[in-house]
């Protein structure tokens, strides 16, 4: 994951941050489809209802939240969550939420999310805009106020206006403006009262899936408020957006890989055996529960107050650019030009001040080839394409190989797993009287295919198909309650 440089250099990843109120109600739909009506056209509105109790009313009630969109686009996705974090992420990292409206080249928060820097990322972003500014959200007893308690009726958006620059074929004279956007007032007061928690966003956005991504959020924060956390399974299938069925078993069905990815991230929960996982409590009354890692300090939030003092301020990423680029050529301390300064920005525009701050040790190796005699930044301007096409590359050998080794990581994983049922399976055969084994080979005898049951005529016991038959047996037996 690539990180936004700061002041004090500290990883970016400890910078996330995530909005509570945004957390329990899905903002975006699950699939990268928008949804649809079974006749007629699509939705004016989705509606996510829930029951919660009330501390003042002291019962339940009906909590609701009611998306309406505006955009052309139609209504949030699993882009727009991540986009979503990314702009909380980087508003805090460039004005540590001092002001609703952030500065930011493009470059920049793909750089946060892990996107590349192409015009299929700058589309996605120009849709995602759109479609964060054109949703309005209606909270009914679902938006928690100053004093803690659920407003009756909260409506708001979640970006006021923005403007997305894209860069044009060509190299300008001028500084590449930068885009912004402003925050809603209501949101980012929410956010200025401290209603912010911390988001490990390496974390999020390595996850796959965008269940995985919205579990993560959820799960992060109630594991933060205790290391148990169990929930109706119905009633947690809604807070994520799972509400086109209530079919227990197909819930599970569609929470297992998700679950599955979470259980990987190391320090996050532990995993749990579908049995542990799900508990039944009545006929069509499941529970589903979650424990913190018990290795997890690391991973432990805590709320932050975004009253607090920035970490320091950012300097300019151009007058670092051009400065790191002159001791690196020549030793030398180089108070920047206008000129390079403008260059510089071009640069960062172009690829985001990370991406080229990884590119710069690659030009400067090409130059010494190929222009040894330059004598400025702006010499640099030659080079940059080549470099990052390069880089590019190679990332893409290193991904393919990276995912290879994670393949052969699995696999032996799964085959020293096996390996080790295998062995438990061995001894409590071993464990048993010989009577049981007699009665286990005449069980599978009638049930195996003909090979296994012409071995057991033969007395080949140690045959491996019949050992796997009779441990097959054995379990089924122990899983049997007795009659």
């Amino acid at each position: 994951m690539s990180h936004i440089p700061t002041a004090t250099g500290h990883d970016t990843a400890f910078h996330g941050r995530d909005e509570l109120n945004l957390i329990d109600f899905p903002i975006a739909v699950l699939r990268h489809q928008q949804p649809k009506l079974k006749e007629g056209p699509p939705p004016d509105e989705l509606v996510c209802e829930i029951e919660g109790f009330d501390r003042d009313l002291k019962k339940i009630v009906p909590r609701k939240l009611t998306r309406r969109t505006a955009s052309k686009y139609g209504f949030p996705t699993p882009s727009e969550d991540e986009v979503l974090i990314g702009l909380l992420t980087l508003t805090r990292l460039k004005n540590g939420f001092s002001s609703p409206r952030v500065n930011f080249q493009p470059g920049e928060l793909f750089s946060l999310m892990g996107w590349q820097l192409s015009g299929t990322s700058n589309q996605r972003l120009s849709v995602a805009l759109d479609r964060l500014q054109g949703l309005t959200l209606k909270y009914e007893n679902a938006w928690t106020g100053e004093d803690g308690a659920f407003e009756k009726e909260f409506t708001t958006g979640l970006i006021e206006s923005y403007k997305l620059v894209k860069r044009t074929q060509g190299r300008s004279k001028k500084p590449a403006p930068e885009s912004f956007i402003q925050w809603a007032s209501e949101v980012f007061s929410d956010i200025q009262r401290g209603n912010v928690r911390e988001l490990n966003t390496d974390e999020f956005f390595a996850l796959s899936l965008p269940l995985s991504r919205r579990m993560y959020r959820f799960l992060d924060k109630k594991l933060c408020e205790g290391p148990h956390f169990e929930m109706d399974l119905a009633t947690f299938a809604q807070y994520l957006g799972l509400s086109e069925t209530s079919h227990i078993g197909k819930i599970k069905s569609r929470l297992k890989p998700a679950i599955e990815e979470l259980e990987h991230l190391p320090g996050f929960m532990e995993a749990l055996s579908s049995k542990e996982r799900f508990l039944k409590r009545g006929p069509g009354s499941w529970i589903i529960v979650f424990d913190r890692d018990s290795n997890a300090e690391a991973y432990q939030s805590t709320l932050s107050s975004p009253t607090e003092e920035p970490d320091a301020v950012i300097p300019d990423p151009a007058s670092e650019l051009v400065t790191a680029f002159y001791q690196a050529w020549n030793g030398s301390s180089h108070t920047p030009s206008q000129k390079e300064l403008r260059s510089a920005r071009e640069v960062l525009h172009t690829y985001g001040s990370d991406v080229a701050t990884r590119l710069l040790p690659v030009v400067i190796k090409t130059m010494r080839t190929e222009f040894p005699d330059a004598r400025s930044f702006g010499a640099t301007m030659h080079f940059w394409a080549t470099a990052a096409a390069d880089q590019a590359k190679n990332q893409t050998m290193a991904q393919k190989e990276s995912e290879e080794k994670k393949r052969e990581e699995k696999s032996q994983r799964l085959r020293e797993r096996d390996e080790k049922n295998r062995q438990m399976l061995r001894e409590q055969w071993r464990s048993l009287p010989e009577s049981q084994k007699t009665s286990i080979r005449a069980a599978v005898s009638k049930t195996a295919s003909n090979t296994v049951r012409e071995f057991l005529s033969h007395g080949k016991f140690d045959d491996p198909l019949v050992v796997l038959a009779c441990f097959e047996e054995m379990k089924r037996r122990r899983e049997t309650p007795s009659s």
